[in-house]
């Protein structure tokens, strides 16, 4: 995202710290066993998860691999249990270098029992090969049952940005909050990669942000605030995003009838403001 407006006291660097999943990974061995990814994640009714196994600079020789499931929040038997191998050994045989591990899901549909995770581990048994770095994952179900279901999901966000120079578009996120099924994840609803934690109401139709959430954005402590035109800001109070037919809709709960208060992210430093890495004016509008 450019930055070129004028409160920004010090020059801003994106670090996109983007770390690959992939299975293409260097290693310093000869021979060695890798998962394609380090985490899956799916529904609850998705029936099975399939793993693939690889063997990197394979030969004629045949390598046993020994899979592990490892139980977390979720229990083998009764959230997932293994299909294949049934042995609990991959045999690659005649050159083969990729097999996968598959993985029934048992769906527990509605009843509530939250997201659960288990992991998957990878093991050769065979003198000469070793385990790649992506020897392990985790795998995540997610519970369709959630009593927010109904508003969990990615919105188009549509307002007025410092930083894009003007009316803006960006993609919003709302998802399940680990701690309590009333609260939720809302992520880059200021535009810079953040997640806040809100409040839902119980007839679902309010949302309540709290100011003065703090996380880390472009390498800087950044404060999530109520913005007024003048560079006022408010860390006290909440963002309300109240439900509209196609969406939800900005305004604040903070009481001061000479301002009217839109969101902003304020770059700190032990605890003393730099400057705005944006600010968006009051009348954001979030449409799924």
């Amino acid at each position: 995202m450019k930055i070129n407006f004028k409160y920004i006291i010090a020059a801003l660097a994106l670090v996109a710290a983007t770390a690959s999943c992939s299975r293409k990974i260097d290693f310093p061995a000869d021979k060695f066993v890798t998962l394609d990814h380090y985490a899956y994640s799916v529904d609850e009714t998705a029936q099975e998860v399939v793993i693939p196994v690889h063997i990197y600079h394979q030969d004629n020789n045949d390598v046993q691999v020994a899979v592990k499931l490892v139980a977390d929040s979720a229990v083998e038997g009764t959230d997932y249990e293994i299909i294949s191998p049934e042995s609990g050994v991959l045999s690659f045989t005649d050159g083969n270098d990729s097999l996968a591990i598959k993985i029934a899901i048992k769906p527990h549909v509605g009843t509530y029992t939250g997201t659960k995770k288990f992991g998957v581990q990878v093991t050769s048994t065979t003198e000469g090969v070793m385990h790649g770095e992506a020897s392990t994952a985790t795998v995540t179900i997610k519970d369709l049952d959630h009593p927010l279901a109904s508003i969990l999901g990615d919105y188009v966000a549509t307002g007025v940005s410092a930083s894009a120079g003007g009316q803006a578009q960006w993609m919003v996120s709302f998802s399940a909050n680990d701690e309590s099924v009333s609260m939720i994840n809302v992520t880059n609803l200021s535009w810079w990669d953040e997640t806040l934690v809100g409040t839902v109401s119980d007839d679902l139709n309010v949302i309540t942000i709290p100011f003065g959430q703090m996380y880390v954005a472009s390498g800087y402590e950044t404060l999530f605030c109520g913005y007024a035109a003048g560079g006022y800001y408010n860390p006290s109070g909440n963002l309300l995003l109240t439900k509209t037919e196609t969406g939800w809709i900005q305004s604040t709960d903070i009481d001061s009838a000479s301002r009217t208060w839109g969101i902003g992210c304020l770059a700190t430093q032990g605890g003393s403001p730099l400057g705005w890495l944006d600010y968006i004016n009051p009348g954001l509008v979030l449409t799924k």
